[in-house]
């Protein structure tokens, strides 16, 4: 089978719906603690981690405030039926946070999309934040590039579809690359081959040459 794995933040998104909220909610030195995260010194889940336990607001108001903020990028709702009418697995995988996700494909009508995201409990002194790879097993590093494993390991073909630093693990190990922005930066930097999308009728494009090759190879003799 043809999964096509997808980013949400500025990939679903226009934008980062991440530093918009933790921007909107005033949480204390954000900047510094993602800085950390963008020289190595933690990943993107440490960070998130450690970043949304300092956050105190409550779910309702940070999904009120994602569905009056969040715009969604050109045609997604469109490939979302693209994919859903020729066989194609679309998967949603972040290092964002479950709700947040899901209330803006919920707002869309979108329920029905396949999601993995970071796991929240919110709590008087803040949010905490955990990730789990595909087995239910507790992870710390690797989220993203644990989904492409997954699905490599069930004999399916994997297109990447992301946009920035903590996709780059991920998009290196996937069948295929559809990139944007810092990705398509790394990829262009590292000599990886990838198609270059800015919305999601691009993708839409590169995912169809794919799935197109990818049943011709089956009816070669």
């Amino acid at each position: 089978m043809l999964v096509v794995q997808c980013d949400f933040d500025d990939t679903v998104s226009v934008g980062n719906v991440s530093v918009a909220i933790r921007e909107a909610f005033d949480l204390e030195n954000w900047k510094e603690m993602e800085a950390e995260f963008v020289s190595g010194k933690y990943t993107v889940e440490q960070s998130n981690i450690m970043q949304y336990g300092g956050l105190r607001a409550s779910q309702d108001e940070i999904e009120e405030f994602v569905r009056g903020d969040v715009v969604v990028r050109y045609a997604f709702e469109e490939f979302v039926a693209y994919c859903q009418g020729v066989g194609v697995r679309l998967v949603v995988v972040s290092s964002g946070l479950e709700f947040y996700v899901r209330a803006t494909l919920n707002s869309l009508g979108l329920d029905d999309v396949e999601m993995h995201a970071g796991q929240t409990e919110f709590t008087p002194d803040g949010i905490r934040v955990s990730y789990d790879d595909p087995d239910g097993v507790p992870i710390t590093s690797g989220f993203k590039d644990s989904y492409v494993a997954h699905f490599k390991s069930q004999g399916h073909t994997v297109i990447y579809v992301g946009d920035g630093l903590s996709d780059l693990d991920a998009a290196r190990f996937a069948d295929h690359v559809i990139a944007r922005d810092g990705l398509a930066d790394d990829m262009e930097r590292l000599g990886l081959p990838y198609g270059r999308f800015e919305t999601f009728r691009d993708v839409g494009e590169h995912v169809e040459r794919v799935r197109i090759e990818l049943d011709d190879r089956k009816v070669r003799p």
